[in-house]
């Protein structure tokens, strides 16, 4: 069954997240959404997506803490209509400090370019310099209503959680209390990596890829099966093959969203779209 947002329904159960700016190649007019990297308001100074993203092991990266943000609106002037050229809704992925934070941008991303997009995406994650206790149930109800009121009424919202198996659930309600249309599970772990230089500084950031993806499949299992929730769900986290959108599916995703496996291997997504528009899916 095909995930429905609101007026919107995807084509396919494949997204691509965290898209390169610059994408380029075939076949992803057969994707069922585009989700953007995660903007700011404002820029954020840091390294480029080359330096700032390592692979520490087969198929698994460190998204580094000091990666580079761009702000919302060289989105709007340069990359938005690179990315609506395929003719699939695009959602912007926001991320900001606090609640005002997200009703800004989400304000200026209406007012600019409100008709061109499917919706946003609320990335949910710990605030340089916090810690996991201020990311609350009423914390997420309230950035995500801050959003859904300042977007307009058919735009779609979608949630993406921290990877946290034991909360993740109190968070989804908060998000769909708050007016949430969709929940995506998850977003990065917060990891350490030690270079094979003894010399060199440890390295920090989120964790995605391979290694995240049996949290991640345990964080869907854990929204799918909680009877107060009824959103639709994105599975996201170490996604390579067509095996690994089916077990999604199997534990209660309606679509899925490959972010580090278009990185290692550019054009995955589109495969993978291509596949599954042919491939015997599980329903849920």
């Amino acid at each position: 069954m095909l995930m429905k947002l609101g007026a919107i329904t995807l084509q396919n159960a494949v997204c691509l997240a965290a898209a390169p700016w610059d994408l380029a190649g075939e076949g992803y007019e057969q994707l069922g959404a585009i989700f953007t990297k995660t903007v700011t308001m404002e820029p954020r100074a840091g390294l480029p997506g080359d330096e700032g993203i390592l692979q520490v092991a087969d198929q698994t990266l460190l998204n580094r803490t000091d990666l580079r943000t761009e702000g919302a609106e060289l989105l709007v002037q340069e990359h938005l209509p690179r990315l609506r050229r395929f003719g699939v809704p695009v959602f912007v992925s926001v991320t900001a400090l606090g609640v005002p934070g997200f009703r800004k941008i989400a304000r200026y991303l209406q007012r600019e370019v409100g008709e061109q997009l499917a919706g946003l995406e609320v990335y949910i994650t710990v605030p340089p310099g916090g810690s996991g206790a201020d990311v609350t149930a009423r914390f997420v109800r309230e950035a995500t209503e801050a959003v859904r009121n300042e977007l307009r009424a058919e735009a779609a919202v979608i949630v993406k959680l921290p990877p946290w198996p034991d909360h993740i659930r109190g968070l989804a309600l908060g998000a769909q209390e708050g007016g949430a249309t969709a929940l995506a599970a998850t977003n990065t772990l917060k990891v350490l990596h030690l270079p094979a230089d003894r010399a060199a500084a440890p390295l920090v950031g989120g964790l995605s890829g391979e290694a995240l993806r049996p949290l991640a499949q345990r964080c869907v299992w854990e929204l799918a099966n909680d009877e107060q929730l009824t959103l639709p769900i994105f599975g996201t986290g170490g996604i390579f093959t067509l095996r690994d959108v089916q077990d999604y599916l199997r534990v209660g995703a309606q679509a899925v969203q490959v972010a580090s496996g278009e990185w290692l291997s550019p054009g995955l997504s589109a495969r993978l779209a291509a596949e599954v528009a042919h491939a015997a899916l599980p329903t849920n």
